[in-house]
């Protein structure tokens, strides 16, 4: 009996033993102390919902699961839910029965920042909370927290303009300081696209009141950017400050952000220096310096990312814009090659942004064409582009221009207006067209249209008109009437074949119609202080090849003006055409040609008749036209 005493005094010891190291040991002391804290700090009510667990390896901590921090009185809704969280502990003071709460760390929270229709933040402390940084010496600031997020989540609403962003997976560190600074070190993906972030915030309740400065830096693969300045919520979010950004490529940045800009030309290595004052979802940069695809341009840029597409609006100015990045060709622009481009245009990528811009260039590059400066304007909506300048400075003269793109359909169509004056028509010609064999003072009137998926397509369907007159002229590498009066060389052959003799004129003028990409002209005349020609023919846009004959009417030794007996023929690629006589119709008109011949003074048929000029002719025109 003595000994079952003992046995059962001794079970009854290890029981309340027991139950005393269970009391002692027991970490639920630390819910209502951590809801104390939560209280005290942010006067909300904090609930844990899996209760509270001991783990004594690899170091001493309390495992708090399934716990929720709710949104401020009279508003629904969670402020943050946690899959768990770990608070580490001394034995010391799980002997003492209190926690020092100085650092948590956080798995998979999912924060929920809301600016509600009253504009009251939900991350703010309400009114019944503990403040700092009052005036009274007794004040003590609160201990600073580190908190240690693992696959974290945020989201962010502003229920006044709708205004909504998300970031996942983030995983990092955040402390809170005794007076509300709050430092932010980590890695998240926002809109699916892995970033790292670093930010310092000087207060987080002021966000909501008049704003904190805030220094933010993120890198990701679609944009490095620095802001330094101010950060609030109270009318909408709003940043004030600088900002400095570089992105390699704006195509994936615009896509990241939310809209896509189609084609693949230029865009690349964009840099950004510039005040910001952003507004929701407006954001405005002043005294900007933007520098892409190789170019700089400064001025004031306003893009609004709330619609879609992206609404930009720009006023910049630069001192060259180089256009071979955006505009491939072949043929044009001061190349020899005969064909047109045949890669796509990249006209989609109209559909990926709109608004209005100005641009003032110094210095306008395409191939080897250079004009300017020009002020040109623009407006992009709905997937078309409509641009141009006036009074455009242009090889010494002055151009207005007017372009529509239209790049809704999947066949581009394009209209283009110009109308210009006092060229150098030697570099107009030469770096634009490709033309390097005539000068002159350049005035010119056109209007087209066309449509095709590349350059070859629309100028295989090309419509419209031109007019062309040119002044003080010059046709280098042939003189036509040096060539007829010293009875010089190479009928078959072609007279255009070098730089070696000119060919002056006092005016020269035509006017084309063009259809399916064939310019044909009726009035083409010109004039010389010898001379006068006129002639027809036309232009094959898409060959880039000219088609004419001219009739020479020029002055006799008498005084009078005579009709060669024979039509000058113009033929070939416009960059090297052959021009020849027309022999086959020199004897249609023996009569005509006798009296001609013999009034230009030759000496072979002087004093001969029709018959001996129809006996003679192949002698006559060895004798006019070769040696």
């Amino acid at each position: 009996m003595k000994k079952r005493h003992v046995w059962i005094g001794a079970a009854v010891f290890l029981c309340l033993f027991a139950a005393a190291a269970w009391e002692i040991t027991h970490p639920s002391f630390v819910i209502a102390q951590l809801q104390d804290y939560v209280m005290r700090r942010t006067g909300r009510a904090l609930v844990v919902n899996g209760g509270a667990t001991l783990a004594l390896f690899p170091k001493p901590r309390v495992r708090l699961d399934d716990v929720t921090i709710a949104n401020p009185s009279g508003t629904d809704g969670i402020f943050v839910n946690v899959g768990h969280a770990e608070l580490p502990i001394s034995l010391g003071d799980l002997f003492r029965r209190k926690i020092k709460i100085h650092e948590v760390t956080l798995s998979g929270p999912r924060f929920n920042f809301l600016v509600d229709a009253r504009g009251q933040a939900n991350w703010v402390a309400s009114e019944n909370a503990e403040t700092s940084g009052k005036s009274d010496k007794t004040s003590k600031p609160k201990d600073p927290l580190s908190i240690s997020i693992e696959n974290g989540s945020a989201n962010f609403l502003d229920e006044r303009n709708g205004q909504s962003y998300a970031l996942g997976s983030a995983t990092g560190l955040v402390r809170i300081g005794g007076d509300g600074e709050l430092d932010v070190s980590g890695s998240t993906a926002l809109n699916s696209q892995f970033a790292t972030i670093e930010t310092h915030l000087n207060s987080l309740a002021r966000v909501a009141e008049d704003g904190s400065p805030v220094n933010i830096a993120i890198k990701a693969p679609a944009i490095t950017l620095n802001f330094d300045g101010r950060v609030g919520t109270r009318d909408a979010l709003n940043l004030a400050g600088t900002i400095e950004a570089t992105a390699p490529d704006l195509r994936a940045l615009s896509k990241w952000l939310g809209s896509e800009i189609g084609g693949k030309a230029g865009l690349k290595n964009f840099s950004l220096t510039a005040g910001v004052d952003s507004l929701a979802s407006v954001i405005n940069l002043r005294k900007a310096t933007i520098g892409m695809d190789g170019m700089t341009a400064n001025g004031e840029l306003t893009v609004d990312t709330s619609k879609k597409p992206i609404n930009v609006s720009a006023m910049l100015s630069t001192h060259l814009l180089d256009l071979d990045t955006y505009l491939e060709t072949a043929g044009g622009g001061g190349s020899s090659t005969p064909d047109w481009a045949t890669t796509p245009l990249a006209a989609g990528g109209l559909k990926g942004v709109e608004g209005r811009f100005s641009l003032s260039a110094f210095l306008v590059k395409w191939k080897e064409a250079q004009w300017g400066p020009v002020n040109m304007t623009g407006t992009l909506k709905n997937g078309i582009l409509e641009a141009g300048f006036q009074d455009g400075s242009l090889y010494g003269g002055k151009a207005n221009l007017n372009v529509t793109l239209n790049g809704t359909t999947d066949v581009p169509a394009l209209q283009v207006a110009f109308d210009g004056h006092d060229f150098d028509g030697a570099k107009f010609f030469s770096q634009l067209a490709g033309l390097h064999w005539l000068a002159g003072t350049i005035a010119l009137k056109t209007s087209f249209t066309a449509s095709g998926r590349n350059q070859q397509e629309m100028m295989a369907g090309l419509k419209g008109d031109f007019s062309i007159g040119v002044r003080d002229g010059e046709i280098t590498g042939l003189d036509i009437m040096e060539r007829i009066s010293k009875v010089s060389s190479a009928i078959l052959n072609g007279w255009g074949d070098g730089a070696k003799s000119l060919s002056t004129f006092t005016s020269a003028s035509a006017s084309f119609a063009i259809e399916d990409g064939i310019a044909k002209s009726t009035d083409v005349q010109m004039s010389t202080p010898a001379a006068t020609i006129t002639g027809r023919g036309e232009v094959d846009m898409l060959r880039q090849a000219l088609d004419f004959k001219f009739d020479p009417q020029i002055v006799t030794g008498s005084g009078e003006v005579a009709s060669l007996p024979v039509q000058l023929v113009v033929k070939g690629s416009w960059n090297a055409p052959r021009i020849y006589p027309d022999v086959a119709g020199i004897l249609d008109n023996p009569d005509a040609a006798y009296k001609t011949l013999r009034d230009l003074g030759l000496p072979e048929v002087s004093g001969g008749d029709v018959k001996k000029l129809e006996k003679k002719g192949k002698k006559f025109l060895k004798k006019l036209f070769g040696n």
